[in-house]
């Protein structure tokens, strides 16, 4: 159960805004049931199998980013939208289609010109709900769900969907995820480790040992090498991010974990954090991490690893594809080996590490909506799609050619969900087929046997596809996210509500604050000891007063 959490700033804000609220008819349109029988205009159809007969039109609003298309198509014609209708009698239409999608949201939200369905943040979320724009789709969910469906957004014991819900109500279709997707490893130039007759580590002593043995043997010839690769966003950041080294010391920035007395308490503030610090201090003072580390981004970072001058970093299971490719493969050539490795623990307990609950993104429904239930059964399809991909439904992967490409034509549509255990079963059965040879182990995932493809692209020698090779492998970071899990060897984000009063004011400001005092102690501006003085001043900036609301809500949900 999750509190309401209106406060005055959202709701001056709204006013500001201008924005006035409409509710607008939830009948149904005429359609058919599963047995092909007519269903009337205002008849309630309770199936979630009905097909619209005619169609029915409903809109939405698109970003195109990194999308592609099969030839002559768009994002507003396609045969991704094309099987839509066809299968389910539903026209998608976009109202706008943009590059800067959350600028042109923003203002369709203030003149309140929003279409049926579309994407939002926690935090337009919790200002639409505040607006009263949005639906509440508790009970069309209920009704036009297929089980399949909610199985999907449950499997995770309704965490996600917890994330969505105000006081009882279901405002928004979180875009699930896995969350172990945002699980760190530890990579290191294993052509290094090669080199100078290191074995992987096992403790973080082995990791700072390797770190001054690349520093000092200089495997790389570079003159210059750090012990990692870190980007200014280095508390909990992406690319070059060192959350597995927080996670080392136990420590864990950026989400919340119960303390001694059973509270929750924010990570970034525990005080094992002050250890690692003090780690990174030192490390810094002896000239093994970059003086400038504070003002690069991901990209940036990677000119020092493809300068030789980096041999550890960091990162998401993702790293080899961004941005380690880029510095790895030159002129279709491999000239660095990274291997990923499980992250190690300063002591004898073992390292956990951090994820958070796997949703950052959800689908709204306009309160004027006259079709509501159209949107639930393009979820049902696409989760369809992804429980049994078949030769007839495998256009709303593929595209018209019904052929996997390895492009992102799967992108097109109008909403896209992940498992909340994705990735999790490659970690298993990629290895396991790639050692026998044999696609068949993979069983007919379609993701797992694109990946299974681009493994072996690599082995025939196309080493564009090492990033792929890097995951799947066996012993790749997949492989170890799987290890993660058998190991019991996560430490979940134990808040999973809605956005607080105070997170929603402040929270930004906090974690700003956070990383520029940290900065100032790894660059050793001020003394460790000062992570105190911070504690202290987070704590009357705001961060005791959302504390006490996260422990508020926890007191609901143990309940």
């Amino acid at each position: 159960m999750n509190r309401i959490w209106k406060t005055g700033t959202s709701i001056s804000l709204v006013m500001a805004l201008g924005i006035v609220t409409a509710c607008g008819s939830q009948n149904t349109s005429p359609g058919e049931n599963a047995q092909g029988q007519p269903v009337k205009s205002n008849e309630a159809i309770a199936d979630p199998t009905a097909k619209y007969d005619p169609p029915i039109e409903v809109t939405t609003v698109r970003a195109v980013s990194n999308i592609q298309f099969d030839d002559g198509e768009t994002i507003d014609h396609n045969a991704v939208y094309d099987a839509y209708e066809q299968d389910l009698g539903i026209k998608i239409k976009n109202k706008w289609v943009s590059d800067k999608y959350s600028e042109k949201l923003k203002i369709s939200i203030a003149s309140n010109d929003i279409p049926d369905f579309f994407k939002v943040s926690a935090s337009e979320l919790q200002q639409l709900y505040e607006a009263d724009m949005i639906m509440d789709l508790t009970e069309v969910f209920e009704q036009y769900a297929t089980q399949t469906t909610k199985d999907w957004f449950r499997l995770d014991g309704g965490r996600q969907l917890s994330t969505a819900t105000f006081d009882n109500q279901l405002m928004a279709i979180p875009a699930t995820d896995n969350p172990y997707n945002s699980s760190n490893y530890l990579w290191i130039r294993q052509d290094w480790l090669d080199k100078l007759g290191l074995p992987a580590p096992q403790t973080m002593q082995d990791v700072l040992n390797i770190a001054k043995e690349f520093a000092v043997k200089d495997p790389g010839g570079s003159g210059k090498n750090y012990a990692f690769a870190i980007n200014g966003s280095f508390i909990k950041g992406g690319a070059y991010d060192l959350q597995g080294f927080f996670n080392g010391y136990h420590a864990h920035p950026g989400i919340w974990v119960k303390d001694d007395d059973g509270k929750l308490i924010y990570g970034t503030i525990m005080p094992e954090m002050k250890e690692a610090l003090k780690q990174l201090q030192e490390l810094y003072n002896a000239g093994l991490i970059d003086p400038e580390f504070s003002v690069k981004d991901g990209d940036k970072v990677n000119e020092l690893v493809a300068a030789n001058q980096i041999g550890m970093a960091y990162g998401a299971f993702w790293l080899s594809i961004w941005p380690l490719q880029a510095a790895a493969v030159q002129n279709k050539q491999l000239v660095q080996d990274w291997q990923a490795f499980p992250i190690v623990s300063v002591d004898d307990q073992p390292a956990k590490s951090s994820t958070d609950t796997g949703v950052s993104s959800y689908y709204v429904i306009s309160k004027k909506a006259k079709n509501p239930e159209a949107v639930i059964k393009i979820i049902n399809k696409w989760i369809e799609v992804q429980m049994n991909l078949t030769d007839d439904n495998k256009v709303y992967m593929f595209g018209k050619s019904g052929i996997d490409k390895s492009a992102l034509l799967w992108k097109i549509n109008p909403t896209v969900f992940f498992a909340q255990d994705e990735n999790l079963p490659a970690g298993q059965l990629l290895p396991q087929a790639i050692e026998a040879k044999d696609p068949s182990l993979i069983g007919p995932n379609p993701e797992m046997n694109s990946r299974y493809k681009r493994v072996e692209q690599y082995l025939a020698g196309d080493t564009n596809m090492w990033n792929e090779w890097a995951i799947s492998k066996p012993g790749g970071s997949f492989a170890i996210m799987h290890q993660y899990h058998e190991e019991n060897r996560y430490q979940m984000d134990e808040f999973y509500g809605t956005l607080t009063p105070t997170m929603l004011e402040k929270k930004g400001l906090l974690d700003e604050k956070a990383k520029e005092f940290f900065t100032k102690i790894i660059m050793n501006s001020i003394p460790v000891d000062d992570f105190d003085k911070f504690v202290d001043e987070w704590n009357k900036l705001g961060g005791e007063q959302m504390t006490r609301e996260v422990n508020e809500w926890y007191e609901t949900v143990k309940k």
